[in-house]
């Protein structure tokens, strides 16, 4: 968990001179001077935390799909599978087995708060894929390994990446779904990356983007 406040607001500004893209904290519980938007989704509010913070409940989030990653909707699979498979054309046990696999929040939090200049549990970007390339080549610098990662396009960025990042402390990237490319501002050439604090907090602090070094 954060716990840097001198960094804390510089880890997005950072990430953005590696992969030179636009970077969003997420602070699950977070408390903020922001009014509560909605009716919203997840993907839409990281969006618009580019320009201004952003503020989620229950309420506020309009995605059953998002309620459900961040356990504020529960035992709905059944009828989430059942859209899918409609939406999806796709069979309703797969459809089912899909969903049981996108990961839940096993926290109890009342408020998810978006920003820039915000203490962050994970860091979301729509990035292209050069910005992918530029901040994967620094993860290996720092790791000497190569990332392997899972690629869904059912609850991409508030189950598979905002909370797969979070609850698996690793980085997540999926190339959205037709519901985050349609409302949540995801362009044609973007895909989305997710980082916890502790990866992000560590490319930050390494090589020419050490915050010793600013």
């Amino acid at each position: 968990m954060p716990n840097e406040p001198s960094t804390l607001n510089q880890i997005c500004k950072r990430l953005s001179q590696i992969s030179s893209s636009e970077w969003i904290a997420v602070k699950f519980q977070g408390q903020s001077s922001a009014p509560i938007d909605g009716p919203i989704r997840f993907c839409e509010a990281v969006y618009k935390a580019q320009k201004k913070n952003v503020s989620l409940t229950c309420d506020s989030l309009c995605c059953d799909g998002a309620r459900r990653c961040f356990g504020w909707l529960k035992d709905n699979d059944m009828k989430l599978a059942q859209r899918l498979s409609q939406k999806a054309d796709m069979g309703h046990d797969i459809a089912y087995e899909l969903i049981r696999s996108v990961p839940v929040l096993n926290e109890s939090i009342i408020r998810i708060a978006l920003g820039m200049d915000i203490q962050g549990d994970v860091f979301i970007s729509y990035a292209s894929p050069e910005s992918a390339m530029k901040l994967v080549r620094n993860w290996q610098k720092m790791t000497s390994q190569n990332l392997r990662v899972d690629i869904s396009g059912i609850m991409s960025v508030c189950g598979n990446v905002a909370v797969r990042s979070y609850l698996e402390q690793s980085i997540s990237i999926s190339f959205g779904c037709p519901d985050s490319r349609e409302y949540g501002g995801i362009k044609k050439e973007q895909l989305v990356i997710g980082l916890p604090y502790n990866i992000a907090s560590s490319l930050c602090n390494t090589g020419s983007y050490s915050f010793e070094s600013q």
